[in-house]
Order: C-alpha cells, then sequence, then structure tokens
C-alpha cells in the first residue's frame, strides 16, 4: 500500500515542486491524523466545508461527499493545478478556488446557510488568517484548524497568563476552543522544526459583543496589549487622551490593571464606555 507520504514524494517529482519553508508547506502525510480531522469535523453528509490550504487533496478526497460541498481556497498555482487535473477536479462537490484566504470574500464565494471550515495554518499567516475567519463568523460554526503549538496555545490562553492577548480575546468573542489535539512533526513530510495542535473551535452564533461595538473593541484591545508590560492607565493613555478617568470609572475598571488580567466583558466594558465618552471606532 503506498503511503501519504510516498505520494507527496511522486507528486513533487511530477509537478517540479519544492515545498517552501517561507511559506509553511509542510505536508499531512498521517492518515490517523487525518482521521482525526475528520471526526473533530463531526460531518452531516450535507454539510459545506471550506478548506483552506488543501495542498494534494490528502484530507479534501475524505470530505468530499455524494451531496457535499467543498470549497477548496488554495494560493499555490502548481498545487492548484494538481487539484483541477487530478480526480478531484472531476469531482461535482469540489470547488477549487485560486484565492488568498486573506482576501477571499466570503459572501460571494460560499452559500447562505453556514459552513464549517478546516484548515492547516502555516505561521506566518496563521494571525490574520485566524482573525478574517473569526470575523466572518456568520458563515461558518466550526472551525478545525491545524496551528503551531504556539499559536493554538495563545488562542485557548487564559487571562493573567503570558500567551493571553488579541487572539484569545477574539476568539472567545466569536466562539469557544472543545478539542485540543497535539500533532508531532512526524505527521508532516517535509517536518517542520516544530510542533503543531489541532484545534476545534465552536462558533457562536453571533459575536458575544454587538457587532456595532467591535471595532472600539477592536481599538481598545489592540492598544492595551501593545504596550501589555504597561498599566491599562498608561497602555491607553493615547487613545482615551483626557476622557481617560471617565472611561475608566463608567467601565469599573482599575486603570492600574495590565491588560493580560482582562476577561472579555471587562474589556468591551471599557470600549462601550470610549463610545459614550465620543471615542472613535477606527482610532
Amino acid at each position: 500500500m503506498t503511503t501519504l507520504h510516498q505520494e507527496a514524494r511522486s507528486a513533487w517529482r511530477e509537478l517540479g515542486f519544492t515545498p517552501s519553508r517561507a511559506r509553511g508547506q509542510n505536508f499531512l502525510v498521517h492518515r490517523r491524523v487525518i482521521d482525526t480531522i475528520i471526526q473533530l469535523l463531526d460531518l452531516d453528509e450535507d454539510d459545506g466545508i471550506l478548506e483552506v490550504g488543501p495542498g494534494l487533496g490528502f484530507v479534501t478526497r475524505c470530505l468530499v461527499g455524494e451531496s457535499r460541498n467543498v470549497w477548496a481556497v488554495e494560493v499555490d498555482p502548481l498545487l492548484v493545478r494538481w487539484l483541477r487535473d487530478g480526480p478531484l477536479g472531476s469531482r461535482a462537490g469540489f470547488h477549487l478556488v485560486h484565492q488568498d484566504v486573506l482576501t477571499t470574500d466570503f459572501d460571494r464565494l460560499l452559500p447562505e446557510h453556514r459552513v464549517k471550515v478546516v484548515a492547516n495554518l502555516p505561521y506566518s499567516v496563521a494571525a490574520p488568517a485566524l482573525l478574517r475567519l473569526f470575523e466572518a463568523g456568520h458563515r461558518f460554526s466550526v472551525l478545525v484548524v491545524m496551528l503551531q503549538k504556539e499559536v493554538a496555545r495563545r488562542l485557548a490562553a487564559e487571562p493573567g497568563t503570558a500567551a493571553y492577548g488579541v487572539l484569545s480575546l477574539w476568539c472567545r468573542l466569536y466562539g469557544k476552543v472543545t478539542r485540543k489535539v497535539a500533532v508531532s512533526p512526524e505527521a508532516f513530510t517535509p517536518r517542520p522544526r516544530v510542533d503543531s495542535t489541532l484545534l476545534r473551535i465552536e462558533l457562536h452564533p453571533e459575536p458575544l459583543v454587538p457587532a456595532g461595538e467591535i471595532p472600539r473593541l477592536r481599538s481598545v484591545v489592540r492598544a492595551g496589549f501593545a504596550r501589555r508590560r504597561k498599566m491599562l492607565g498608561n497602555a491607553l493613555a493615547g487613545l482615551f487622551d483626557s476622557r481617560a478617568g471617565e472611561i475608566f470609572d463608567r467601565a469599573a475598571v482599575d486603570p492600574r490593571r495590565r491588560a493580560e488580567t482582562l476577561e472579555l466583558e471587562e474589556f468591551a466594558r471599557l470600549a462601550r464606555a470610549f463610545g459614550e465618552a465620543g471615542g472613535d471606532g477606527n482610532a
């Protein structure tokens, strides 16, 4: 029986393809890990799926079903050619999209009902890609994402820990991490130099903060963590200006605290008070 590692090497030779370390092109070739991805997705036959980074299609061919649609977003032109010209290219439910996930218009691409997402995100684009997926969360019900261990740790971090930051808060705003599975470098070819983690994130039907307040929340969170070693009174001084005392009083948040100690609701109160004091959400 041909292994996925052998299939990958054969495909690269045929394409004249060399995996790019800069792009984080490490291909999953471990069948048990693929099985775990499918289990975490918990698929029904008619579920729609967005796959980010299908690569050579090893996970994709487990996703396409009799009545299941898969929208596969791939940026590499050689891999797009491989997927288009191979067996998957003729499957009715397979929709290949040659785009960068950072610029993909999900509203135009996907059906009106929410779909599930499976993504293999290299370190270089993990944070911006996750933020895009979260902010398009009305299109998605579940995210199953393969990440470097450090990024996964930041997503699932609790307040008061060193890993807690913007990603942690945005994950809480839009969803909840419900499963974590460690994945060793041996599951990929070429082998990455770091460990990976599979996360299942179940998205809320709506963000936990009203949509109109999210731009101000974003400004407050980013400013708070931009100087995370400072007390919030100092970290947010430039954003709040002379209104700082009023804003902290309205929000009932002690300005002597640091950003990493605040829960999402406390940041939301600061953002709301900022708005009530005339603050600009685009600051």
